[in-house]
């Protein structure tokens, strides 16, 4: 990733006048300063760690992630609200590759109890999917002071330490583990460690950005990994920052070595990728099963088990996920849909997956709404489709798959002028970008093979992209009227499916 200067700071001064500070258990000669605790949230499809803040005056969800060297917008965040975005000179590195960088003017920049305010800050370009978040904390904002992440409550705390150098700052634990940092600094303060892999040693980080755990092809290889070995499962590529998707596998290691602790028989990501700058990026899987605190000053982590699968892939509907879920977490209750729906992990229910995805719809799920508003389209109810996706489109103008749905609800309802002409805007910042060929097809500027051959021109994505090029055109026939052409297409998505 690229070294900035970072933008968000934490106001020390101004936390201890507008917080009523609370004192941890201070260990026996230092005061530990508790400054802030910040409710954590899941959210998104990959069910992400986030803090509520403000754009603007506005509640905004932030990705907590210290895993990037700076804090940003979102191109949700940006265009939720309408804010001009004008291009830098800066890029950013990430999982996908590289990207260019945006700035934009805020009025005020809310992240916890932190206030910035009248500035151009940097705005995150392209992304393997549109973000769920408006914006990203990074390791310079919340590795300034020391920092607490204690999933098990979902909460992280901040501390000022005065006078520990040489303290336990555990304050929770009698023993705990501890990891001296082999680098970090104001540039990328996350701390890099070492870990061993099956006894060979690597370099690892724990990143909140990450949802599981995973490891590089390389770090998995010098460790006596194969990926063509039984067992090993191809899985869907992996996309972050940058335009890419990576190779990505399933695996299970042997033993995994940090500190004294040993985690044996894991099931970890690998991933082909050789941006991560480190080996082992351990996600929010490891942080759901230990307490973790990032001692800055001491210059070292501690950390100890609290329960629970130390680190796992999401296989099957974990605890946790089920709590979010009975909580009222739409994001949550989709992903359980999902899983009932394939059966990953559990009996196949699909009435049990549709009432899920239907309680998350009502709740202003957006995926969720987009699979409601497809019934709604084949019952004939299309006003109620193009109400919700309109609603979905006024909270995520990014959202060019609802923009897409809007569109097919309007044509069934009869109002091409309005479903052309909203679509045309929806798209007007995207010409290019996937699956604005669809849209080009919709709008009559692109034909059908012209579309398919577009569809296939990204090598790592072609063959889905291929198959939602033939999806939508199938449902493009149907609002047309042409229930024959558009049985010829469901029929080649059918065979789409079959091969995956």
């Amino acid at each position: 990733m690229n070294s900035l200067a970072p933008r968000f700071l934490l106001p020390i001064a101004a936390l201890l006048a507008a917080i009523s500070a609370l004192a941890a258990p201070a260990p026996k000669g230092c005061q530990y300063q508790l400054l802030a605790t910040l409710p954590v949230h899941y959210t998104g499809p990959s069910l992400s760690l986030t803090i509520e803040g403000q754009i603007n005056g506005t509640p905004a969800q932030m990705l907590v992630d210290t895993g990037a060297q700076g804090s940003m917008l979102t191109r949700t965040g940006v265009e939720r609200r309408k804010l001009e975005r004008h291009l830098s000179h800066e890029t950013w590195t990430g999982i996908g590759g590289e990207t260019q960088m945006y700035t934009a003017w805020v009025k005020e920049f809310r992240a916890g109890p932190t206030v910035t305010a009248n500035e151009y800050l940097r705005v995150l370009g392209q992304t393997g999917r549109p973000p769920s978040h408006d914006a990203i904390v990074g390791a310079p904002f919340l590795l300034q002071t020391d920092l607490e992440i204690s999933l098990a409550t979902r909460e992280i705390r901040f501390f000022k330490p005065d006078g520990c150098k040489n303290a336990m700052l555990a304050y929770w634990s009698q023993d705990p583990i501890e990891i001296p940092f082999t680098a970090s600094d104001w540039r990328d303060p996350n701390p890099e460690f070492k870990v061993l892999l099956n006894g060979k040693e690597v370099t690892a980080v724990i990143d909140t950005g990450a949802d599981t755990t995973v490891i590089t092809r390389k770090a998995a290889e010098q460790a006596g990994l194969k990926l063509d070995a039984p067992g090993v499962e191809r899985i869907d590529d992996m996309v972050g920052v940058g335009r890419h998707s990576v190779p990505a596998w399933s695996t299970t290691l042997d033993r995994l070595q940090i500190g004294r602790e040993t985690i044996r028989n894991a099931e970890v990501g690998v991933i082909d990728s050789a941006h991560l700058g480190v080996d082992v990026l351990l996600g929010a899987d490891f942080l759901r099963s230990h307490r973790v605190l990032f001692a800055m000053n001491q210059r070292k982590l501690y950390f100890t088990y609290v329960g629970g699968e130390p680190l796992g892939q999401r296989r099957r509907i974990e605890p946790w996920m089920q709590h979010e879920a009975d909580a009222g977490n739409g994001d949550a209750q989709l992903t359980l849909a999902w899983m009932y729906q394939r059966g990953q992990g559990v009996p196949a229910d699909q009435d049990r997956a549709r009432a899920l995805i239907r309680k998350a719809a009502d709740g202003g799920n957006a995926d969720a709404n987009i699979q409601i508003v497809r019934e709604l389209i084949d019952g004939g109810d299309h006003a109620d489709a193009a109400r919700r996706m309109q609603a979905i489109l006024d909270r995520m103008p990014e959202d060019r798959y609802a923009a897409l749905w809007l569109y097919l609800a309007r044509m069934h309802g009869g109002d091409a002028a309005l479903a052309q002409g909203g679509l045309a805007a929806a798209f007007k910042p995207y010409p290019t970008r996937w699956p604005a060929p669809i849209a080009d097809f919709y709008l009559g500027k692109l034909g059908e093979e012209a579309l398919l051959e577009r569809s296939r021109a990204n090598n790592g994505l072609a063959e889905g992209r291929a198959c939602q090029a033939l999806f939508f055109v199938g449902r493009y026939h149907l609002a047309a009227g042409d229930a024959a052409r558009a049985a010829q297409f469901t029929e080649r998505v059918t065979q789409c499916r079959e091969s995956e």
